[in-house]
């Protein structure tokens, strides 16, 4: 028995606490029986040290009397709640389920299985923001469903009133990453639009069985709810219909006006994907299914001023952008860059610093035929990283002629590949047209991708930072705590950026991963 089970068993006031229903970093939820009231409850315990913590005991008054003034059928209701030998707690009414979560990482739902279960937590958001609340934490691990498909919209332990920022002035950023509205991350002020978003986000991922952006950081999960464009998941999941990348397009624009208005009008926009694709199956003649869009548009400038608890940027940004996706693509995204996230992510105190640069850059018009793509040492065959390189005019190296600290010998991978005299484009010459190993953890092939990578998105060298996106010798999926692309979970994201008053440029990212250009 752990330390965290060792309740069971035991009496807490007039609770016989009998198992443990789940763990989070606030505390443990029991199975108990109330035996003054003679029933089966939900028992949440709150750990001892918030007891003692003004602005989390508000907030947990404010979640209970939340939920008490809920009457929707998919609110989990709350019989009573309090303190007890120092500690608060919660008595809930106890639902027989399984969260959202655990179903997911079976696999994903049928498009109109998920749907459903959508439409029933879109209610309970919407009775919520009838009565001014905002859930803010809306997440598969907090919809629970039973074996008759009835979903439960649960824990409203961070809801926020409309209007009461008090609790949260400080910039703290409560709920979880992967479905946090843009909005969030930049101090500006919240409306039921974030509920939306974080639901359209849910959708995605009972339709996909992933995530919308799979990363493993919080800094990339905030560049990509800031910057990247919403993802399709017809591209993820064949068998998802397109008519669902509409539905989920909207429901993740970055701006909450241009979101549905409501949760439930999310529901049946997704209920209207449905019923188009069931018209279109019967008859494929009579109603065409809108086509895949060849790529996706330009992401707008983003005009946002930095939030209160955010400090200004340089005058000279970045220049980030991810190559390789979709070489037909000639205007690409920018990565917005994340300089800087600190605090741990618990209710109370929280601080988070997020700066993000993004603006649209395309790719240069060649003053001349294109380079002819290389084929990369050790590469597999068939693999097609590389798009032609434009023809550029070549800056001047920025200072005198060196070669960066490069590593030599043979390299981690099972070929153990040697490449101490690095890489170079074969058909240009100048700043940056050198590349090699920075690092013990780089391979020699992704020295070379990153140099190839580097010039497919730009067409030139230049110090500003810039991000790109590179293959590996495996997946970046495959490497726990790898920063990969959102949008191409097998390559890894680098920033490259001049490397102080040496004249070459630095990359890092990837896992540990170092690549010098000169």
């Amino acid at each position: 028995m752990t330390a965290t089970d060792s309740r069971v068993g035991t009496t807490f006031g007039n609770y016989k606490i009998t198992s443990v229903l789940g763990k989070g970093g606030m505390g443990e939820v029991y199975e108990a029986y109330d035996s003054e009231i003679g029933r089966t409850v939900a028992l949440k315990i709150i750990k001892r040290e918030y007891a003692n913590d003004r602005k989390y005991r508000t907030r947990f008054e404010r979640e209970s009397h939340a939920a008490a003034m809920l009457q929707e059928p998919h609110v989990i209701p709350i019989h009573r709640f309090g303190e007890i030998d120092g500690f608060l707690f919660i008595d809930m009414r106890l639902v027989r389920g399984t969260d959202l979560q655990s179903l997911l990482e079976k696999a994903p739902l049928d498009p109109t299985r998920a749907v459903a279960i959508i439409a029933q937590i879109a209610a309970a958001l919407d009775a919520a923001h009838a009565e001014g609340l905002i859930h803010r934490d809306v997440k598969p691990q907090n919809i629970i469903v039973t074996p008759a498909d009835f979903a439960y919209l649960v824990d409203f332990g961070i809801a926020e009133v409309v209007g009461d920022t008090r609790l949260t002035a400080a910039g703290a950023a409560i709920g979880s990453w992967a479905y946090m509205a843009p909005e969030r991350l930049t101090g500006r002020e919240l409306t039921a639009a974030v509920d939306v978003y974080a639901l359209a986000c849910v959708l995605y991922e009972a339709l996909t069985g992933q995530r919308p952006f799979p990363v493993q950081s919080q800094e990339a999960l905030a560049a990509a709810h800031l910057g990247y464009p919403p993802p399709r998941p017809s591209v993820t999941n064949p068998n998802v219909p397109q008519a669902f990348d509409e539905v989920i397009a909207r429901g993740m624009a970055k701006e909450p006006d241009d979101r549905y208005g409501s949760a439930g009008a999310l529901a049946r926009a997704a209920n209207r994907a449905l019923e188009e694709a069931s018209r279109t199956a019967l008859d494929p003649t009579q109603y065409a299914i809108p086509p895949h869009y060849p790529s996706w548009p330009p992401m707008p400038r983003m005009q946002m001023e930095p939030p209160a608890f955010l400090p200004a940027g340089p005058a000279t940004g970045p220049e980030p952008v991810v190559s390789g996706e979709r070489p037909a693509d000639r205007a690409r995204w920018l990565v917005p860059t994340v300089i800087a996230v600190s605090a741990t992510l618990v209710l109370g105190a929280v601080g988070i610093v997020v700066g993000l640069l993004a603006k649209l850059h395309s790719a240069p018009t060649p003053s001349a035929e294109p380079i002819t793509p290389r084929t990369f040492p050790g590469a597999a065959p068939g693999d097609s990283s590389s798009s032609p390189i434009p023809r550029v005019p070549i800056p001047a190296r920025p200072g005198p002629a060196a070669q960066p600290p490069i590593v030599t010998g043979p390299d981690q991978t099972v070929s153990h590949t040697i490449c101490d005299q690095g890489y170079r484009l074969t058909n240009a010459t100048g700043f940056g047209t050198h590349s090699g190993r920075g690092s013990p953890e780089t391979s020699c092939y992704f020295a070379n991708t990153v140099l190839d990578s580097y010039w497919n998105a730009y067409g030139n060298a230049s110090t500003a930072l810039r991000t790109i996106s590179a293959p590996g010798a495996v997946d970046c999926f495959t490497v726990p705590g790898a920063n990969c692309d959102p949008r191409n979970p097998a390559r890894f994201l680098m920033q490259c950026s001049g490397d102080g008053s040496n004249p070459w440029i630095k990359c890092t990212g990837g896992k540990d991963a170092v690549v010098y250009l000169w």
